[in-house]
């Protein structure tokens, strides 16, 4: 049987987060969680998946939202990041079902990237957020915008997501962090 060009795509890894691979595992087109149209990527909206269970990584994610179950429960999300690798679900200029804020024209879900980073027992937590710190960063520079349109899932919904982040009193921190790797890849790019 020959591969098709989705399956082609779905297996290699397109390029790295500052050295963090990551993988196509993009949802198919005309499924019901992936809504097309057009996302201006005006903000990077940040997540946890609330999954703690053993296994609960990118990989795990990325085949729930290939799923039945995905497309069922109408959700989606450009990445996720666990502590060895990132999967990328939706191309970044589509929009998503993530932001819990419908289509609403200024939300989340039209204008943003949705990042959905794993919280799963077996996983290192704070690798995780240094791999999305560094995918943030790249972001940010591929799209022209400035740390400043890093946003919280809680900014769109109310929900507390990314709930780890926000409990534990880390946000500014995270956000910090991005700015750190958001100026070190800018100037890294400017000398190369």
């Amino acid at each position: 049987r020959r591969e098709n060009r989705v399956e082609k795509e779905n297996r290699r890894a397109e390029r790295t987060a500052d050295g963090v691979p990551i993988q196509q595992h993009i949802i198919p087109a005309g499924r019901r969680n992936r809504p097309g149209g057009r996302n201006p990527d005006a903000y990077i909206t940040i997540h946890e998946t609330g999954n703690t269970d053993a296994g609960a990584d990118a990989e795990a994610h990325g085949k729930y939202l290939a799923g039945s179950a995905g497309e069922a429960s109408l959700t989606s999300w450009h990445y996720t990041v666990d502590d060895h690798e990132i999967y990328h679900h939706l191309p970044d200029d589509e929009p998503g079902y993530h932001a819990g804020d419908r289509m609403d024209e200024n939300g989340g879900n039209l204008n943003g990237i949705g990042i959905e980073m794993c919280v799963n027992e077996d996983g290192n937590y704070e690798q995780t957020l240094i791999n999305a710190e560094r995918l943030c960063a790249r972001l940010l520079i591929e799209y022209d915008l400035k740390p400043s349109a890093m946003r919280k899932h809680e900014d769109f919904s109310g929900k507390v997501c990314p709930a780890k982040l926000i409990n534990d009193g880390r946000w500014d921190e995270f956000c910090n962090a991005v700015e750190q790797k958001y100026r070190e890849l800018k100037a890294a790019d400017a000398n190369g």
